[in-house]
């Protein structure tokens, strides 16, 4: 299912509920500058709650109040961009309201509760215009209907909507490259993703154009801690890279403020089982593996480090544990034949490296260490 499916029948949906009045042609309808005399029969569309509503208060225009004839136009915008009478309904709200937009928003606030109407609208305020602010709304509905999704464990539709969301607040920074609403949602939205150096540059972009005092300094104080979180991703990349020292002097000053943060050990264990410092980097992925003893990774780094130290049957035990959580992954697989050969388990060794190659024919590793045992035999 994707967004638009999503969409699609969120719109039928709600349509399902909009019922229509038929005003006559020459019927007047009350704008600012006098009457707009209908020129033609026109279908009025009115939410079903307004439509109720003014059943009971027999009001202006056969029962309809004006208000709620506003209403259910700016809906059917939303709901149905191809709408036969779309651009007639524009005309007589544009002559109904002021600033029309300003309006919408207004019924996005009034509706802010019942969210599935709050997004049709916004959908009728970027039909209107794809203006930066316009498609910041659409996020921001979209964002707050991802949210409910959430609560109510509906994690696909969740994703869907969020992902959207923060499409939109790409497209608000497109149309507006420094619009403060969408930069400030975006370095939340990396900073969750643990893209630190990206939501950092749109905090600092935030920081310059924003004129709110309360939101700028929240995120000033998200940023002070940000700046040590963005020294994790330039070392992590630099570990990545295979640039050691580099990475091991972003890394390790960061263990004092985050002694427990298992990724920030992980990627310092890593960085000194590159530098074949098997003792140390040892000495981290056990530490990771005391905050969280089923991190797979770490347990099949701490193997790796066993191996080099000729510690066999530790590095065998260790696996023993991984491939239980893990038991089609071809990697373990393959680091538990290595340890077996060395315990002289030959038969076993022989079984690992079989299932390792079932799994991942073409791993060059496991077939070197399968020729290996061939030899032996």
């Amino acid at each position: 299912m994707t967004f638009y499916d999503e969409i699609r029948i969120l719109r039928e949906k709600k349509l399902e509920f909009v019922p229509f009045v038929t005003l006559k042609k020459g019927a007047e309808i009350p704008v600012m500058e006098g009457n707009f005399v209908l020129d033609r029969e026109l279908e009025i569309p009115l939410l079903l709650e307004d439509f109720i509503n003014d059943v009971k208060e027999s009001t202006v225009n056969e029962g309809l109040s004006m208000e709620n004839i506003c209403t259910g136009m700016c809906f059917m915008l939303g709901a149905d961009p191809e709408f036969i009478y779309h651009d007639y309904y524009l005309e007589i709200l544009n002559k109904s309201k002021a600033n029309l937009q300003s309006y919408i928003i207004h019924l996005i606030n009034k509706f802010g509760e019942k969210l599935e109407y709050s997004v049709i609208f916004a959908l009728a305020l970027v039909e209107i215009e794809t203006s930066a602010r316009n498609l910041f709304i659409l996020g921001s509905c979209l964002e707050n209907l991802a949210k409910d999704h959430s609560d109510k464990k509906n994690s696909k539709k969740s994703d869907i909507f969020f992902d959207e969301a923060v499409k939109y607040y790409h497209s608000s920074c497109d149309e507006e490259e420094n619009f403060t609403l969408s930069l400030y949602k975006l370095g939340f939205y990396y900073r969750g993703l643990g893209q630190y150096v990206r939501a950092k540059d749109y905090w600092d972009r935030f920081m310059e154009h924003d004129q709110d005092s309360v939101r700028i300094e929240e995120v000033r104080t998200e940023n002070e801690s940000l700046g040590k979180l963005v020294d994790y991703e330039i070392g992590y990349s630099y570990v990545l890279d295979g640039n050691t020292e580099d990475g091991l002097e972003k890394l390790l000053p960061l263990v004092e403020y985050f002694p427990d943060w298992w990724n920030l050990l992980f990627v310092i264990g890593l960085a000194f089982r590159q530098n074949l410092e098997y003792e140390i980097a040892s000495d981290y992925f056990k530490n990771v593996l005391f905050m969280k003893a089923d991190q797979k990774e770490a347990l099949n780094e701490l193997a790796i480090c066993y191996l080099n130290m000729n510690k066999f049957k530790e590095a065998e035990e260790i696996l023993d544990n991984a491939i239980i959580l893990s038991e089609n992954n071809s990697e373990l697989l393959a680091n538990r034949s290595v340890s077996r050969i060395y315990l002289d388990k030959i038969k076993e060794a022989e079984e690992d490296i079989d299932k390792a190659l079932e799994i991942n024919p073409n791993d060059e590793i496991a077939i070197n260490i399968k020729k290996e045992i061939e030899k032996m035999k």
